[in-house]
C-alpha cells in the first residue's frame, strides 16, 4: 500500500511533540468529551475499510485484528475496530498490558461485535497498530512487532509503535513497519526524519482544526509551493532577465562533475550558464551542451555560483573561492569546495562575514568534517545539529541524506521526503548544486526566502530521480539531469 513517491499538492509543517500536545489540549477545552477521539476513529475506520476493499475486494467478512495498547492511542484503534465491526468485519482484539486498555474504546468494540484474544495466531486481512503513542519511546516486543510486520496489510495510529515521534529514531527489530500511518492534527518529525521515515508507510494526515502557537520544527513542500519558488517567465523575458548561473567545477581528476553541474543548471530554468575554463577542458563539456559560455573571467552577468563539484585542492581552487566569497552573489559550495572550506580556517571566516547567500552542500562525511565535534567522531546529525551548524556558518545547509534537510542561519528547516534510491549514484550530488544554483541565480531573492528556494531545489532533484528511474531501470546522473526540465514543467 505504501507508495513510492509521497505527493501532496500543499505542503505541510511538521511538529514536535510538545507542540501537537499543546494544540490538543487547546481543544479538548472547546470540544465536547471524547470529540476529537471520535473524529479520529472515524477518519480512521473509513481509511481501514478502503484500504480491505482495495486489497480484498470487500469489508464485511473481513478480518482485522486491533493491537490495543493501555493509552489514548489504543482507545483510537479501538474506537475505529468498534465502527468497523459495525459494517460486518470480524475484530479482534490483543491487549498489549494484559487486562489493560482505553476501557470505554474496548467496551465499544466488544459492544459492536469484537472480541478479545489472548495469543497471537492466525491470519489478519489488517492490523492496527494502536500499541504506543507520540509520546513514548519504548521499543515493541520483537515476537509481537514480527508478528505484526508479518501481516498482510499494516496500519499504524498517529506513529509506528517504535519510532521515536521527534527524531525517527527506533531499531528496524523493534518497531512497527507499517504501509499506511494516520496522524491526527499533523505531521510529527518522526514521520519524515530517518531512520523511522522508512517505517511509516504512506501518510494520512486527518485534520483536526488544531491551532499551534508556535511556528512548525520543519516544513515539508508540496507540488504549489514549488511551483511558486520556481522561477516565472514573461511575455518578454530574455537570457540575461532569467538568470545566468556560473560554474567553477571539475579537474583534469574529474571532468564529469563539471559537466553534471552544467546539466543540472542548464535545465534549472535560468537563462545562460557560464563555465569557469580554468578548471576543466572546456571541449569536454561544449560537446554536450554547446549552448553553454566558456569564460576566463568572472562576467559583471552572473546571478549566481555554483563552485566546487570535481575540484580536488589545487591553489587556484582556493584563491578562486576566496575571491568569489568576498563578493555578495548567491554561491553554491559542493564537494572539493567543501573540503577546502573545512581545511582553511580563512575561507570559513570568508564564510560567515558574506552578506549573500551561501549554501553548502554535504554529505555525513563532509558536514563531520565541516563541524567537527571534538574527540566523537561517529556522532550523528540531526536537525539540532544541522540547525547548529547553519547558524555557525551563517549559511543554508542541504544535509544530503534518505531524508535530507535544508536549514539556514535563522533556524528555518525543511525537509524533503520524496528521494529515491536512485538519487544514490555517482554525480547526482553534482546535478543537485547545478539545480540550486540555477534557482538562485534565477530568483529575485528579495522576494523569496532563498531557504524555500534551495528546499524547492532539492524537491525538483527528488522527483527528478522518481522520473528517471520510471524511464531507466538504474538511472545514471546524466539520466536524472536531463529529466529535471520535465519536471519544472509539472509544476
Amino acid at each position: 500500500m505504501a507508495s513510492d513517491l509521497a505527493t501532496y499538492e500543499f505542503g505541510s509543517p511538521v511538529y514536535s511533540v510538545a507542540q501537537l500536545r499543546a494544540a490538543e489540549e487547546k481543544a479538548l477545552l472547546v470540544t465536547a468529551p471524547g470529540e476529537l477521539m471520535q473524529r479520529a476513529a472515524f477518519s480512521l475506520s473509513v481509511g481501514c475499510a478502503a484500504m480491505l476493499r482495495e486489497s480484498c475486494t470487500r469489508v464485511y467478512g473481513a478480518s482485522v485484528l486491533v493491537v490495543a495498547g493501555p493509552g489514548n492511542n489504543g482507545g483510537d484503534a479501538l474506537f475505529a475496530g468498534a465502527l468497523l465491526a459495525t459494517r460486518g468485519v470480524c475484530v479482534r482484539v490483543y491487549r498489549v498490558v494484559p487486562h489493560t486498555c482505553h476501557e470505554a474504546g474496548l467496551v465499544a468494540c466488544l459492544g459492536a461485535g469484537g472480541r478479545l484474544i489472548d495469543l497471537l495466531i492466525g491470519e489478519f486481512d489488517l492490523v492496527i497498530d494502536g500499541i504506543a503513542g507520540l509520546g513514548s519511546l519504548r521499543p515493541v516486543d520483537l515476537e509481537l512487532a514480527r508478528f505484526i510486520n508479518h501481516s498482510a496489510l499494516v496500519v499504524a495510529v498517529d506513529m509506528p509503535s517504535g519510532v521515536d515521534a521527534n527524531t525517527g529514531e527506533c531499531s528496524a527489530d523493534a518497531c512497527v513497519h507499517a504501509d499506511v500511518t494516520f496522524t491526527f492534527g499533523a505531521f510529527t518529525p518522526g514521520l519524515v526524519l530517518a531512520p523511522g521515515a522508512e517505517f511509516v508507510g504512506a501518510i494520512e494526515v486527518v485534520d483536526l482544526d488544531l491551532e499551534f502557537e508556535s511556528d512548525p520544527v520543519l516544513q515539508v513542500l508540496g507540488d504549489r509551493e514549488v511551483s511558486r519558488l520556481v522561477p516565472s517567465h514573461n511575455f518578454d523575458s530574455y537570457k540575461y532577465s532569467r538568470g545566468v548561473v556560473g560554474i567553477a567545477a571539475g579537474s583534469p581528476s574529474f571532468p564529469g562533475a563539471a559537466a553534471l553541474t552544467v546539466l543540472g543548471a542548464e535545465h534549472s530554468g535560468v537563462g545562460m550558464v557560464m563555465l569557469r575554463e580554468d578548471f576543466v577542458d572546456r571541449n569536454l563539456i561544449l560537446e554536450s551542451s554547446p549552448h553553454v559560455i566558456a569564460v576566463d573571467s568572472d562576467s559583471p552577468r552572473i546571478t549566481g555560483w555554483v563552485i566546487g563539484p570535481g575540484f580536488s585542492g589545487r591553489d587556484l581552487e582556493h584563491t578562486f573561492l576566496l575571491r568569489v566569497l568576498g563578493g555578495s552573489l548567491p554561491l553554491v559550495l559542493d564537494a572539493g569546495a567543501l573540503s577546502s572550506l573545512a581545511g582553511s580556517a580563512e575561507l570559513r571566516e570568508a564564510v560567515v562575514a558574506r552578506s549573500g547567500v551561501t549554501v553548502v552542500t554535504p554529505h555525513i562525511g563532509e558536514f563531520r568534517k565541516l563541524f567537527p565535534r571534538g574527540a566523537d567522531a561517529d556522532w550523528d546529525w540531526d536537525v539540532d545539529s544541522v540547525r547548529t551548524a547553519a547558524r555557525e556558518l551563517n549559511a543554508i545547509v542541504v544535509a544530503k541524506a534518505p531524508r535530507t534537510l535544508v536549514i539556514g542561519p535563522t533556524g528555518r528547516a525543511f525537509v524533503d521526503i520524496g528521494a529515491s534510491p536512485a538519487l544514490g549514484t555517482a554525480g547526482s550530488g553534482d546535478v543537485l548544486s547545478g539545480i540550486i544554483g540555477g534557482l538562485l541565480a534565477g530568483n529575485d531573492l528579495a522576494l523569496v526566502d532563498p531557504v524555500a528556494v534551495v528546499a524547492a531545489a532539492v524537491w525538483i532533484h527528488s522527483r527528478a530521480g522518481h522520473l528517471a528511474k520510471a524511464h531507466v531501470a538504474n538511472p545514471t546522473a546524466a539520466d536524472i539531469g536531463k529529466i529535471v526540465g520535465e519536471v519544472l514543467g509539472d509544476v
